[in-house]
């Protein structure tokens, strides 16, 4: 899986806590079939997804302390974010929600899709206790925000039927904010 040929994809950031999921689930969005990802990313990660309509360029950056610090110079560049949050991480949501908070606060136009991954584990947070705890009511009006509930299932096999819904809102909202 790579980043698109230069100039064509339309550029869509992915970013989250480290576990949270984001690898795995942009390899869902571009194979529709799951490959757990267990390693953390360190540093950069570029996957070009095809739909009928257009090529979309996933930019994932690690989540990880040292790589956050990148996270908003990409910011401007970006047609999209997709937030990757750990549903059944209760300690680190506040991290999460500071986080994604910072991030957006000089750009209030900017559309954002939270994923509430790992939905399937024992003790993750309905969507909206994730609602909640990511005050994403705060997140201002101006701009589109959605809330998705995702996991990844087993290995190899076809995705979610809530990874297929992601990956066709993503697609509408890039034709939407071309």
């Amino acid at each position: 899986l790579r980043g698109c040929p230069l100039g064509h994809g339309k550029q869509i950031l992915v970013l989250g806590l480290d576990g949270a999921g984001k690898t795995s689930i942009l390899h869902s969005l571009a194979t529709n079939h799951v490959k757990r990802s267990v390693a953390p990313t360190e540093g950069f990660n570029a996957i070009c997804v095809s739909t009928e309509e257009s090529q979309m360029e996933f930019l994932e950056i690690g989540g990880s302390e040292s790589l956050r610090s990148y996270w908003k110079m990409y910011l401007p560049k970006v047609l999209l974010l997709i937030y990757v949050v750990d549903s059944a991480d209760h300690a680190r949501l506040p991290v999460a929600k500071q986080l994604l908070h910072q991030l957006i606060q000089n750009n209030s136009t900017l559309p954002v899709v939270v994923l509430a991954n790992k939905q399937d584990l024992e003790g993750a947070y309905c969507i909206t206790d994730i609602h909640d705890a990511l005050a994403l009511s705060d997140i201002g009006d101006e701009r589109k925000l959605f809330l998705i509930g995702t996991h990844v299932t087993e290995d190899g096999s076809e995705i979610s039927s809530s990874m297929k819904d992601a990956k066709e809102l993503i697609a509408q909202l890039v034709l939407e904010t071309q």
